[in-house]
């Protein structure tokens, strides 16, 4: 579908923005007189963005001192941990209902990191960002949504028993998200887990309980390289050159296609990651891809 369609069978028109030559990142809507920006950098006075989560590839640093920004009060927080700056825009508990500029919006949980949130607007369109867990996201008219592993070689199950017998090592997680998650595994099982930097930050203002010292030891995937011993990059990804245990804060493949059954959405535009050729055949929805969608 081409954005006039969705104007005309939706009743909002998603878009693209120009930033100089190049394109902005995400995705931008107009519904309901208003002007919404989606997990991407600032609009003007009037238009409010929306962050979906406080990963780095969403933006959400670039709003910290956007008086219009939307964000969940976990999202706020560990922004302002990451950037040592605070965030002024609105904030909501996971789950609220909120209104903004007479649009009344649900909110609900993705369980891709902590405060991760996606937004069901009132014409029936839902904004997902990324998604760990489908399962509390209600039926919509159109899904607008991820697909990082949107092929069919990642239809991979997750090896949480296994990350759960790890013993002594050191584990490489992402700092924001994958590491606390991992965190709390462990602590529940009895271990005594270290971090360091901002990941150790961010578990003490969620009140994850971690030590300077620990039998398990949690980095960045970079700095994993630079530890001897035991020691596993925590990824579903395959590039790496490190043991790997399988741990993603991501739907897999199939996960993907459940999510879409599960809402039951007429249309189904994807704004992050890329849908395999596999994926779109699989749907039973209309697709559209971002370069799809009207360049404004």
């Amino acid at each position: 579908m081409k954005s006039s369609d969705f104007k005309e069978f939706f009743d909002f028109f998603p878009f693209r923005r120009r930033w100089g030559s190049k394109l902005r990142p995400h995705f931008s809507f107009i519904y309901s007189g208003v002007t919404w920006h989606v997990d991407s950098s600032r609009g003007k006075a009037g238009e409010v963005n929306i962050i979906t989560h406080a990963h780095s590839d969403h933006h959400g640093q670039k709003n910290l001192e956007n008086f219009n920004a939307v964000a969940s009060k976990e999202t706020a927080k560990i922004l302002e941990i990451c950037s040592s700056k605070d965030y002024r825009g609105k904030t909501f508990e996971v789950g609220e209902k909120l209104e903004i500029k007479g649009v009344k919006i649900k909110t609900y949980p993705t369980y891709h990191i902590h405060g991760s949130s996606a937004f069901l607007f009132d014409n029936g369109v839902l904004i997902t960002g990324d998604v760990k867990d489908y399962k509390k996201l209600p039926k919509c008219k159109v899904l607008v949504t991820e697909a990082t592993y949107g092929s069919p070689e990642y239809d991979f199950e997750e090896e949480i028993d296994k990350l759960k017998r790890v013993g002594n090592s050191v584990l490489g997680a992402y700092p924001i998200g994958k590491s606390q998650r991992v965190a709390e595994i462990l602590i529940e099982e009895g271990y005594s887990v270290a971090l360091e930097g901002k990941a150790k930050n961010i578990c003490k203002i969620l009140g994850i309980e971690v030590e300077d010292g620990g039998e398990i030891k949690i980095t960045s995937p970079r700095k994993l390289y630079s530890y001897s011993g035991k020691k596993y990059v925590l990824t579903a990804q395959k590039f790496y050159r490190v043991p790997r245990i399988v741990v993603s804060d991501h739907l897999n493949y199939t996960g993907i296609l459940d999510m879409i059954e599960h809402c039951k959405p007429e249309s189904v535009i994807f704004y992050h990651g890329k849908p395999s050729k596999e994926l779109i055949e699989e749907i039973d929805a209309d697709i559209t891809l971002l370069q799809d969608l009207d360049v404004v």
